[in-house]
């Protein structure tokens, strides 16, 4: 079980595992390339980012930018980007280490992303952010981690990797919980 402190920063100062860091770093700059300006955040999360990676495991990220495009075509811009990530000297590096290279992309609006999605109680307690821009991701987890901290949620493990939250382990009958 996981218990979260307002001191405990979680997502804010680690990296990536070494074997994944090019990667990500290339990741970055071809978002940063194609996106532009309207690049806010990029969070690393799941199995790579808690170090637990095996050959059959995807790279996921949370990507925040302005102006994205009605859902479906948002990506598009990782279809655009698959070309040069499989050309590159580090997905085949991750290759001969079978380790995945396969990466499943969540893009948001920082406007989605404020109204709290559920991938953030993944992120939460596992991320990493990669790229942010003014602290858009740093901010918002903080105080998204006070709110569930002043709601005393806590994350469950059941094992064989699963787990879930209890957001409110005092919620009442009829009673709404917002994070």
């Amino acid at each position: 079980m996981v218990e979260l402190r307002s001191e405990n920063t979680g997502t804010v100062f680690r990296t990536p595992p070494q074997e994944y860091r090019a990667y990500t770093d290339l990741i970055v700059t071809l978002l940063n390339r194609s996106l532009g300006e309207n690049l806010v955040s990029v969070v690393l999360f799941g199995s790579v980012a808690r170090g637990e990676a095996g050959e059959g495991s995807d790279i996921d990220l949370l990507i925040v930018a302005k102006n994205f495009e009605p859902f479906k075509s948002r990506f598009d811009v990782f279809n655009k980007l698959e070309w040069d990530l499989k050309t590159s000297k580090a997905y085949r590096d991750l290759k001969e280490k079978k380790l995945g290279t396969l990466i499943s992309p969540i893009p948001h609006t920082p406007e989605e992303i404020k109204r709290n999605p559920p991938i953030l109680l993944d992120i939460i307690t596992d991320g990493i952010i990669l790229y942010d821009t003014d602290n858009f991701m740093s901010l918002h987890l903080k105080e998204l981690r006070k709110k569930l901290v002043k709601l005393g949620a806590r994350k469950i493990f059941l094992g064989n990797g699963r787990w879930y939250w209890d957001l409110k382990p005092d919620y009442r009958l009829h009673e709404v919980v917002e994070l």
